[in-house]
């Protein structure tokens, strides 16, 4: 199938196990594979060491990052590969960024470089051209290059057309790194579940099952839409609305929102709670007074090592009795039926980009509608089916709900 998809998808297609390799692995894959086809097409030898040696200069990590402060000190200037998220202050009029790659280094970002690229208000990556101003001991931001992925939502579904049902499945499986030769038409359908929330909205799910099954994994590698949280810091404040600072949570900024490792966090704090259900329930919500509305999708995910418990029982205190919140889900994805990530697991061969279809999915989602409150599952899985262009069907185990 690798030649039609060539023909069908050109200059769309990589080789997938080239984001396993170091120093790729360090990046998010939908970075990974964005910089492969543009640098390295096809796997040309040459071309991908020299993007190497450039992820290994350009992206720092662990003590290199004390290196390339050191860099910035001494030549007053540094080029990073990064993501840019840039923070409006209010209060002094400024904008403002921390580079992940740098930590603790905040950066004056140039109003118009938001205007020009408004994506960076949440989170874009790209090539940040970094100046620092010995005089006043400040860091600039002198220049930026957007990793931007540029796609035809209908000639993607042109394309969908050319091909059957079980291709389709496994061309999606293959853009997002997994190796569907090991897994049954069942855990096809788990794994492609796990992505529903990139493309419906207001979508929210629960999955509960052994560690190292990749539940965070797929998503968090697959879109930059997506948020990964620990629950444990999770507050009505970072979640929804800020009082103080009046900046909108995580809901109003992100598609999708991971909350990793359920178990941990603080769900019996009522204000949080309640203001999650109103907004699970009607896709609004209230804060100091004021209304506010989102079309955010809840993925809630969490560690069981016994799949002879029942789902709720393996919730954590706070979530397990509150029949508010489990009648507000959309259903389970019961993670025990699904492999642990193993080397077996992961595909290697040529497949389509993840990034262009994570752009794909972005598309997608703006024209499905959001969720009826009385929506029942199988109603659900013809809404995804649809949104990710598959005729499979999702069969995954619904939550207690009054929306059967």
């Amino acid at each position: 199938m690798s030649e039609r998809l060539q023909e069908i998808f050109p200059q769309k297609i990589v080789p997938k196990g080239l984001a396993l390799r170091s120093p790729f692995d360090r990046l998010p894959r939908y970075v990974a594979e964005y910089l492969i086809a543009k640098f390295a097409p096809h796997g040309d030898p040459q071309r991908l060491d020299r993007l190497a040696e450039n992820v290994l200069r350009l992206y720092p990590t662990g003590p290199e990052r004390n290196r390339a402060k050191d860099q910035l000190l001494q030549r007053g200037h540094l080029t990073l590969i990064d993501e840019l998220r840039v923070k409006p202050e209010v209060n002094s009029g400024r904008y403002v960024a921390e580079p992940p790659t740098l930590a603790d280094v905040t950066v004056q970002v140039p109003q118009e470089i938001c205007q020009r690229h408004p994506a960076t208000l949440y989170g874009l990556w790209g090539t940040l051209d970094l100046r620092y101003h010995a005089r006043t001991r400040e860091v600039s931001l002198a220049g930026f290059i957007p990793f931007e992925v540029v796609a035809d939502l209908e000639e993607f579904l042109r394309a969908r057309k050319q091909f059957r049902e079980e291709e389709w499945i496994d061309l999606l499986l293959q853009a997002v790194g997994l190796n569907p030769a090991e897994l049954s038409f069942r855990e096809k359908q788990l794994s492609l579940a796990r992505l529903a929330p990139l493309v419906e909205p207001r979508l929210h799910l629960i999955e509960l099952g052994p560690r190292q099954t990749g539940k965070s994994f797929l998503l968090r590698n697959t879109s930059p839409e997506v948020f990964l949280v620990s629950s444990s810091k999770v507050t009505p404040a970072t979640l929804f609305y800020h009082q103080v600072t009046r900046q909108p949570g995580l809901v109003g900024v992100y598609p999708v929102i991971v909350f990793d490792e359920i178990a941990y966090g603080r769900w019996s704090d009522d204000e949080l709670l309640g203001t999650l259900k109103d907004f699970m329930e009607s896709g609004r919500f209230s804060r100091g007074g004021r209304q506010f509305s989102a079309q955010a999708s809840l993925v809630f995910l969490g560690n069981s090592d016994d799949p002879s418990m029942p789902q709720a029982m393996a919730l954590p205190r706070g979530l397990a009795g509150e029949t508010g919140f489990l009648d507000r889900l959309n259903g389970w994805i019961p993670g025990h039926e699904l492999p642990k990530i193993a080397p077996e697991l992961l595909y290697e061969g040529p497949g389509l980009a993840v990034d262009f279809l994570a752009e794909i999915f972005r598309l997608l989602r703006k024209r499905v509608t959001p969720l009826p409150d009385d929506l029942s599952l199988p109603r659900l899985a013809h809404g995804t089916r649809r949104a990710l262009g598959s005729a499979g069907s999702f069969r995954v185990h619904q939550a207690h709900s009054s929306r059967r």
